[in-house]
């Protein structure tokens, strides 16, 4: 009887260790959590909600684009942007994030985070809750392009009493 038992554990033992899933015909790379460029990410998004981006746009190449809402500019110009908006919010908060890299069969390499954003406006006192989701593509160890994208009437509207 114990042989029998340990005849099958070998056998089970050999039978999983010997397959292996496929991929589908339609899956293209991995996607990775918590790995160097998600990191990344992260603490780019960090440094926003710090309220001190310094250095931040060491992460971009020389010739990187930035599009927010698909309005184009440089990765300068988007964070000067966004820090800008403090004037107009305090309390932002960066709620549920999630952030991963996503390494596609061909080479290319995209991290894409998504969070809610909230913040309340100075001027009418409204909490504004926005679902956001941003791509930031690498090439190398620097991003090359990136994009935001939400939905901005809200944020706008409450930017001063001026509704």
């Amino acid at each position: 009887m114990k042989n029998i038992f340990y005849t099958l554990f070998l056998s089970l033992l050999m039978f999983s260790c010997s397959t292996t899933e496929k991929k589908s015909e339609n899956q293209q790379g991995v996607i990775e959590k918590n790995d160097a460029k998600s990191l990344v990410m992260d603490a780019f998004n960090k440094a926003y909600l710090d309220n001190d981006m310094t250095g931040q746009d060491g992460i971009f190449t020389e010739n990187a684009a930035a599009k927010v809402n698909g309005q184009e500019m440089p990765p300068a110009e988007m964070i000067e942007a966004f820090m800008g908006g403090r004037e107009f919010y305090s309390d932002i908060k960066n709620i549920n994030p999630s952030t991963s890299t996503f390494i596609y069969d061909d080479g290319a390499i995209y991290t894409n985070t998504w969070f809610t954003w909230e913040g309340t406006s100075k001027s009418t006192g409204v909490t504004v809750s926005n679902p956001v989701h941003a791509y930031f593509k690498w090439e190398g160890d620097k991003v090359s392009s990136v994009g935001y994208i939400f939905d901005s009437a809200e944020y706008v509207a409450n930017m001063s009493n001026e509704n």
